[in-house]
């Protein structure tokens, strides 16, 4: 029965991540239709939102998180190793991306071409709201995602044990929202994979924070440059 429960949470963090990832999304899309003010009471409505999620649940994190790995601090050489698995997260979304291409004929994944349509309303809009975009993608979405697919599962499915089969769930649970086709799924898997092995180096979730917002940084960057063409 405690399992049972145990993974409804999970399964409402995933739907909680995602709800933060689609409210930017819909307020760009629908900007026309707001009012300058009715622009800023969503921008400051979401910012205390996001704020809520990511301190209630570092807050429930930090509960589960044993007491040797919340000591641990980030040195230059946990940045090191951060940035090699993102180096390998690039290698492979490279291969990735390739092979799709080559299966499917697409030349990116339907989720990065979702990301980028969206810059399509950048142009004339309301600029906090690229701006909550842009921060969503290369950062908040990363720390959100990273408790939802990686840490909370770790702590209410497998409780820092069986951790292949617990790399297994919650890569396949990263996956499955990012990928529409098989080719998609396996390269998400496999950017999703290195990410746990990030966060299992140490165990702490720290480190798979830092190559997820490395990895997303790149592109976040590319949208604001486009921004001002």
């Amino acid at each position: 029965m405690k399992l049972m429960i145990n993974i409804i949470k999970v399964i409402g963090l995933i739907f909680l991540s995602l709800l933060c990832n689609i409210i930017p999304m819909i307020l760009l899309q629908r900007q026309s239709e707001f009012s300058l003010p009715l622009k800023w009471g969503f921008v400051l409505a979401y910012i205390v939102f996001i704020a809520a999620v990511i301190y209630f649940l570092w807050k429930a994190h930090k509960k589960h998180e044993d007491e040797a790995v919340a000591q641990q601090k980030i040195t230059l050489r946990d940045f090191g190793f951060a940035l090699l698995f993102f180096l390998l997260a690039r290698v492979v979304a490279i291969l990735g991306t390739l092979l799709n291409q080559l299966l499917s004929g697409q030349s990116t994944t339907a989720n990065d071409a979702a990301l980028q349509s969206l810059t399509d309303f950048f142009a004339g809009g309301f600029f906090l709201y690229t701006f909550l975009y842009l921060v969503l993608v290369g950062v908040v979405g990363p720390i959100i995602e990273e408790l939802a697919y990686r840490a909370f599962p770790d702590h209410l499915l497998f409780k820092h044990d069986r951790k292949v089969l617990a790399g297994i769930v919650t890569t396949a649970l990263f996956a499955f929202p990012h990928a529409t086709s098989l080719p998609e799924f396996l390269l998400y898997a496999c950017i999703g994979a290195i990410f746990y092995l990030a966060y299992q180096r140490r165990g702490n979730i720290k480190d798979s924070m830092m190559v997820h917002i490395l990895n997303n940084l790149p592109s976040a960057i590319y949208f604001l440059i486009m921004t001002f063409k």
